[in-house]
């Protein structure tokens, strides 16, 4: 038992690989800190402009066949602007769902291969190859949650902008029916 634990100990001390798993752990700190981005974005507020698009949506454009009118320049300009906001939602938790299966597997990737060099057991050819892999899907994992980060970032400011204006227009379309 003595030997089991000496060997194993000697064994983790004589990596052949001690770069290599600083540029991993270098990754993994990357994933933490792609990990706390993605918990930060807002997904209850482009769920909540989902619903809310659709019911303004709809409320406007029954008022106005409702009225037998066509909509004027200025609302249906005021429309177009407002359903640039549902581009950013399609597919969103989608997306979400994506990068985040992404972050949880590229970090168990890391860890595992972290394992396997700290106990040499892959061979050396085969090392520099994983490692550029994983690179290059930390980057990926990254780029997914920055783009989801911005999207919302977008969303939200735009719909700040905007949905007071439909909210004002929805008012005077309601007033004009009673």
């Amino acid at each position: 038992m003595i030997f089991v634990l000496a060997f194993m100990a000697s064994s983790c001390e004589r990596t052949h690989y001690k770069q290599e798993i600083v540029t991993i752990d270098s990754l993994q700190v990357r994933l933490d800190t792609v990990a706390l981005m993605f918990r930060r974005i807002d997904t209850a507020g482009i769920s909540d402009l989902s619903q809310k698009f659709s019911e303004n949506l709809g409320f406007v454009q029954q008022a106005y066949i409702k009225k037998k009118d066509t909509i004027p320049k200025d609302v249906a300009l005021l429309m177009s602007d407002y359903r640039t906001l549902k581009k950013p939602a399609t597919g969103f938790y989608g997306n979400y769902q994506k990068a985040g299966e992404e972050l949880k597997f590229s970090k168990r990737q890391l860890s595992d291969l972290k394992h396997d060099l700290q106990n040499n057991l892959l061979d050396s050819i085969l090392v520099q190859e994983m490692l550029q892999g994983e690179m290059k899907a930390v980057g990926s994992v990254e780029n997914s949650v920055q783009d989801l980060k911005l999207s919302s970032e977008f969303t939200k400011a735009k719909r700040a902008k905007i949905e007071p204006r439909i909210d004002s227009l929805i008012q005077v379309l309601k007033k004009d029916e009673s």
